[in-house]
């Protein structure tokens, strides 16, 4: 078999599903004492875990049927886009792909301290059955009217630790995020990291490594080498509109999270070449894996961070980060 036909049958085999492995175990418990906060939490803990029952509920209800529809009551924006995705895949897979395990039952609570809208709730979840990590769920309340709706979840990283927050009774101040007295601000942080996801340098050092970013890197460099005989490989991040949230952490630092959205478009250039799509993006176009002209496969990229004060020396970890393929189109 020559080289190029080798590598053309693997060229697009880019699920790019980062199973990172890990042991098992819980996260620190924070348990600092109340940071004092001008504003009241905008929840109590049994209202807290009123709203969690319910989304399990409903998530449940949902994963039984694979009805995106039913979600819509406590899922919304980049969290509905993921599940709506993952039932999608699984279906398309014949079950061979299943949905994230989303539990709420929750081992730390961090509650906004705000009288303003939109309004956070994070929550990090015990270890759902036969996962190895906890994940962080994002919960948004849009206006006073609104029912809180999980927004996002990201599972977090093998050996990463949540940041101190002050304890639920007290409240944690949210920040804006295009604001804080940080190293970077909100809406930067996660912007820079997608930056990094996509080749770009961190001269300054500015994010701790990761393994997410290490093996995502990676997996895009060895795809790009296989690529470029018979095309070119490319791909864009951006942040998610909305996406970002951030509260104050016990160490005055911030809690930071967000979504990015990733279009990865492979394209055949060598007339006569061919070239097929492996993995969770050939199981979406279907029968049909050729790439003709091109195909751009779409992800969601939840992330957190813990981002240091502004007069800190210590650098942008990154605690969470997932990706979903969300969808796959020919272009």
């Amino acid at each position: 078999m020559s080289k190029q036909r080798r590598a053309l049958r693997v060229a697009a085999g880019l699920a790019l599903a980062m199973g990172l492995a890990a042991c098992a175990g819980q996260p620190p418990q924070p348990d600092p004492d109340p940071t004092p906060t001008e504003a009241l939490p905008a929840l109590s803990e049994e209202r807290v875990d009123m709203i969690l029952a319910d989304l399990q509920e409903t998530l449940e209800e949902a994963d039984a049927e694979r009805d995106p529809e039913l979600l819509t009551a406590r899922v919304a924006g980049p969290a509905l886009e993921m599940r709506r995705a993952e039932y999608e895949l699984s279906e398309a897979a014949n079950e061979d792909r299943v949905p994230t395990v989303v539990s709420t039952a929750s081992q730390v609570q961090v509650i906004a301290a705000t009288e303003e809208w939109p309004r956070s709730l994070f929550v990090v979840s015990e270890i759902p059955e036969g996962e190895n990590l906890p994940l962080l769920l994002v919960l948004t309340q849009e206006d006073p009217r609104s029912q809180y709706k999980l927004t996002s979840w990201t599972p977090l990283l093998p050996g990463a630790a949540t940041p101190p927050m002050a304890k639920a009774d007290a409240g944690s101040e949210m920040l804006a995020a295009d604001g804080g007295d940080l190293r970077l601000s909100p809406q930067d942080a996660v912007a820079q990291y997608g930056q990094l996801l996509a080749g770009g340098d961190d001269e300054e050092a500015t994010f701790a490594e990761d393994p997410f970013r290490e093996r995502y890197v990676d997996a895009v460099s060895q795809l790009a080498e296989t690529v470029e005989v018979a095309g070119e490989l490319e791909q864009n991040f951006s942040v998610v509109d909305g996406s970002v949230a951030a509260m104050a952490t016990a160490r005055d630092g911030a809690l930071v999270v967000g979504v990015l959205r990733n279009e990865l478009t492979l394209r055949r250039t060598v007339d006569g070449a061919t070239l097929r799509a492996a993995g969770d993006i050939g199981i979406l176009l279907g029968e049909d894996n050729r790439v003709e002209d091109a195909v751009v496969a779409e992800f969601l990229f939840p992330v957190a961070f813990e981002v240091p004060s502004a007069d800190g020396e210590e650098q942008v970890a990154v605690i969470g980060a997932q990706q979903v393929i969300t969808g796959v189109t020919r272009d």
